[in-house]
């Protein structure tokens, strides 16, 4: 991700998606703040959840992540674009998460998403991560037709 301010958008055609399958765009670091597309057998719903990491102080191994589903809606669309606006300014880390099915109207997922950056955790930055993984069967994908960075508002 990259500072002071920067949107990314993906755009994602669901069609190849089999029941269980997730896929989606997050803002990655060692806690995460994640805008999922999960398939439920013929239904589709756009997902806002967060995950915690929790360290040992010493081996720095991980020892558990708390995950938590914090907003559902049903989407019903074969094509989606997934936002993420990140606010890296003193005093802020925060990311903001949107959908759209056109580009062009947005609906607000979630809101000043702390990122967390903690050298004494992880030494790394945010950043974007695009995935797609299933948890009942193989065989299901999605095409990514395009990622994009901006700073943000332009």
């Amino acid at each position: 991700m990259e500072g002071p301010t920067s949107s990314a958008v993906i755009a994602m055609d669901l069609k190849g998606m089999k029941d269980g399958d997730v896929a989606g765009f997050s803002a990655f670091n060692g806690d995460s703040g994640i805008l999922s597309v999960v398939k439920e057998g013929e239904e589709k719903f756009i997902v806002f959840s967060t995950n915690e990491v929790s360290l040992d102080n010493k081996s720095k191994a991980i020892t558990g992540v708390k995950k938590e589903e914090k907003k559902r809606i049903p989407l019903n669309s074969d094509k989606v674009f997934l936002r993420i606006d990140a606010d890296f300014n003193l005093g802020k880390d925060l990311a903001d998460f949107y959908y759209s099915t056109d580009q062009k109207n947005w609906t607000e997922m979630a809101k000043d998403y702390k990122m967390i950056f903690d050298y004494r955790r992880f030494f790394m930055g945010s950043k974007f991560a695009v995935f797609n993984y299933a948890t009942k069967n193989t065989g299901g994908f999605v095409d990514v037709d395009f990622f994009r960075v901006t700073e943000a508002g332009k």
